[in-house]
């Protein structure tokens, strides 16, 4: 089976882009690397690849050196929640309160 190393910010499923062609190889790939879906991966680390489910769209972040990095830490995203103001960071009820 083929690796692949994670970059930095790499989600689960910005790997099974990059490397298999499809998000829903990151089931299969979770699975093969005995992580949870929603796991933060660390910067460096060798994933087991499942089986290329599109070599096109492999192929395409290959040649164009593309390297998707979506993924924000569970610290990071309660900073931006905890920091934050203005309308697009605000609940219903929990701190806009609706009356």
């Amino acid at each position: 089976m083929n690796t692949a190393k994670v970059t930095s910010r790499q989600s689960l499923f910005d790997v099974a882009v990059q490397h298999c062609g499809s998000m829903e190889a990151a089931f299969e790939l979770a699975l093969l690397n005995d992580v949870s879906m929603s796991a933060d991966l660390e910067t460096g680390m060798t994933m087991t690849l499942p089986i290329v489910a599109d070599n096109s769209t492999v192929t395409t972040f290959t040649v164009n050196r593309y390297m998707p990095a979506s993924g924000c830490t569970q610290a990071e995203i309660l900073a931006i929640l905890d920091q934050s103001e203005g309308i697009e960071f605000w609940g219903i009820e929990y701190d806009f309160i609706v009356s």
